[in-house]
């Protein structure tokens, strides 16, 4: 009886000391994730952009990326945006996503629409519907797509897909604050249909992100551009 007590016993220990030891695995995996997760924020810095006029008000509405040169740091986040149609419009008028992301085109008109693009980025066509009828589509290359509707001629919309995770558009103060980019070099695009300076309605600028210093980039324009487009102008001098 005497062994039986000392086995049982030493089962108990043994199953301790795994229990242990599977705690002290469990500590050091969560610590050396922590540890990455420091150094990778450790490594990275904000990018602050600006878009000024002429006048030196700031330009809202731009399209702007930061395109970083290591491909490594061009992680995908496949997201779903949306592009409604409203009053006989697409809302909003301008998306920007990273490739691999989808696009929903509900129509909220009371009339039916037939969205489509011939661009060499993305060529699609959601045959005449109303309401939410078709499932979002999947942007899969870079590029410019511009959409519009074979009903209405005066709907136009443009999806500008970059493979850069870091993008967004000025907000009305002409200002973007990319967050946790990795140091290194980028190039900058500020983009608008509307844009006429630089090549295809963009310009660039190259900057260096140094980690933990907050970065500044700056598009001074050379004259006042008419951001705004009005809903029903023409679209014969758009590039389909």
């Amino acid at each position: 009886m005497r062994n039986n007590a000392q086995r049982r016993a030493g089962t108990h220990v043994n199953l301790r000391l795994r229990r242990a030891s599977q705690s002290v695995n469990w500590c050091s995996v969560l610590c050396a994730a922590l540890a990455l997760l420091i150094a990778t924020v450790a490594r990275t810095a904000d990018l602050s952009i600006s878009v000024l006029d002429a006048h030196g008000r700031g330009v809202a509405g731009l399209v702007l990326v930061a395109m970083p040169d290591n491909a490594a740091a061009r992680k995908r986040i496949g997201r779903v945006a949306v592009m409604d149609q409203i009053n006989m419009q697409f809302v909003p008028d301008i998306l920007v996503i990273q490739t691999g992301s989808s696009v929903d085109f509900p129509n909220s008109d009371q009339i039916q629409h037939q969205v489509y693009s011939f661009s060499a980025a993305k060529r699609f066509q959601l045959s005449l519907y109303a309401g939410h009828k078709y499932p979002p589509v999947v942007f899969d290359r870079p590029g410019l797509v511009t959409v519009g509707c074979n009903i209405h001629d005066s709907m136009l919309g443009y999806i500008y897909v970059t493979d850069s995770p870091y993008f967004g558009r000025s907000d009305a103060h002409g200002q973007l604050t990319l967050h946790n980019l990795p140091s290194g070099s980028y190039t900058v695009t500020a983009w608008h249909p509307r844009l006429e300076e630089g090549s295809a309605n963009e310009l660039h600028l190259r900057t260096t992100v140094v980690e933990s210093e907050p970065g500044t980039v700056l598009f001074q324009l050379r004259r006042t551009v008419p951001i705004s487009m009005p809903p029903h102008e023409s679209k014969k001098w758009l590039d389909y």
